[in-house]
């Protein structure tokens, strides 16, 4: 597995360019996981319990993980900023 080099070593067009990407990857996944969600329930009301209620659930770690990236960046972008 390719191991992500330390966001200290990246330049500032760099960083700005991963949190751009992230921000959308972040936004596309979380848009994804609402409809799935909204979908579950949905079914779980038309039918019995679906799985598409708890995938969501699952996912949101990788959610919170990602902005928790994004967050990083931007305080690398504001510190070298100033």
């Amino acid at each position: 597995m390719k191991k992500e080099p330390e966001l200290s070593t990246l330049t500032v067009e760099e960083l700005e360019k991963r949190a751009k990407t992230t921000k959308i990857a972040s936004g596309f996944l979380l848009g994804v996981l609402l409809v799935q969600f909204a979908v579950g329930v949905y079914l779980t009301f038309q039918q019995r319990f679906n799985v598409f209620v708890i995938i969501p659930v699952a996912f949101l770690p990788l959610i919170i993980l990602n902005f928790n990236n994004l967050k990083k960046i931007k305080e690398e972008i504001a510190k070298r900023n100033s």
